[in-house]
């Protein structure tokens, strides 16, 4: 399978912890998690909530399951509507097809397929962005499929159970706009693909009215075909056509008084505007930045997967160029630690590549970078 240099540059980084890739089950903790966020925005305005990431289990002091950040889910988190055919999530108002068929199809199938499709007395039904996609990942769980299927949904596998995005991995090398995101719904994975191959393929739609946790958008504006071609983007139903999701503030990013930490004004976040090169395994990454005083703030933590990616803008080849223009300094093109353990192998934690977007897991006796956020106010 087609692989640019970037991505065997991450996996030597990150993917030689022995997961636990195929082994059956769901683990854990059921629906979500029970009470105890802090809310992603603190109590300043901000124009989205960042939900909960669904881990429950305390691995460290200071880690995600330990603290819950985040819009509690609500519960039942999913409604299966009057037909039996469409489910509702609760906690973004998406409606999702109940049972995506087996069919597996390249990209631009995908497209026209999820464009197509009437169900349910809707035909507004298209592909979902990654991070539309993404919210359906229950990290408690080491296999979020057979999780949803307990859920009201009715999904039958496939051997991957990658399903595509409509959003087009914007690279940093020549050719990468021939691959687009998508979620591997067994373990949570977000990677890319080479558009003319062919994976799963889930339509979903716009739900009614508000929801505890309103998305935001991916950043995506540009459109491109399967031979990574920019192309105009009306009635694609790719990402950069759509734009699904809550609008991003102008500015996104406000520097605090004293030029050291940096508001994100879509989600109320504080993070630390000059993230240090020092790399770090997961326990020392958790005590560095659960001990850190800055700001006049000492309630600093590592930030969990779901706060973590809202920083990425899949419109960019590099999100940590991205960022150092937005105000920040020094963000690497490489991966930061999460507080959040893979369920399916506990030896591993998540992180997001600040160059690239992917979301992978990694031994937590690696090395990687840390960029401790807070709740704002």
């Amino acid at each position: 399978m087609k692989r640019t240099k970037m991505f065997l540059l991450l996996i030597v980084f990150f993917s030689a912890v022995t997961l636990a890739a195929c082994g059956g089950g769901s683990g854990g903790g059921g629906e979500g998690g029970g009470g105890g966020g802090g809310g992603g925005g603190g109590g300043g305005p901000t124009s989205i909530n960042i939900p909960e990431t669904g881990q429950t289990t305390r691995y460290a002091a200071g880690d995600d399951g330990d603290l819950e950040r985040g819009v509690e889910w609500p519960n039942p988190r999913f409604i299966v509507d009057g037909t039996g055919l469409c489910v509702t999530d609760n906690l973004t108002s998406l409606m999702w097809v109940r049972t995506p068929d087996s069919t597996q199809r390249t990209w631009q199938e995908a497209l026209n397929y999820a464009n197509d499709l009437t169900l349910c007395g809707y035909s507004d039904w298209r592909l979902p962005n990654r991070k539309e996609l993404r919210s359906l990942i229950n990290y408690e769980q080491a296999n979020t499929l057979a999780w949803l299927n307990t859920r009201g949904f009715i999904i039958v596998p496939s051997s991957r159970m990658w399903y595509w995005s409509s959003s087009t991995y914007a690279g940093i090398y020549v050719g990468d706009t021939t691959y687009a995101w998508y979620v591997g719904m067994y373990d949570g994975i977000v990677e890319v693909e080479d558009k003319t191959l062919t994976i799963d393929v889930w339509p979903v739609r716009a739900g009614e009215g508000g929801a505890p946790a309103d998305l935001p958008e991916t950043g995506q504006t540009t459109c491109y075909n399967a031979t990574g071609t920019a192309i105009l983007c009306a009635n694609t139903g790719q990402d950069g056509d759509i734009k699904a999701g809550v609008a991003w503030p102008s500015p996104r990013f406000t520097v605090d008084g004293t030029g050291l930490c940096i508001t994100d004004n879509l989600t109320g976040l504080m993070w630390v505007r000059t993230p240090d090169s020092t790399t770090r395994t997961w326990a020392i990454a958790l005590t560095y930045a659960n001990g850190l005083s800055l700001c006049g703030y000492d309630d600093w933590r590592l930030p969990n997967v779901n706060e973590l990616e809202s920083l990425l803008n899949a419109e960019q080849a590099n999100t940590a160029t991205w960022l150092n223009a937005q105000g920040f300094s020094n963000v690497q093109a490489y991966y930061y630690w999460s507080s959040s353990t893979y369920a399916g192998g506990t030896a591993g934690g998540w992180g997001v590549a600040m160059g690239g977007g992917l979301v992978l897991a990694g031994n937590k006796s690696y090395s990687g970078y840390v960029w401790p956020v807070r709740a704002g106010q």
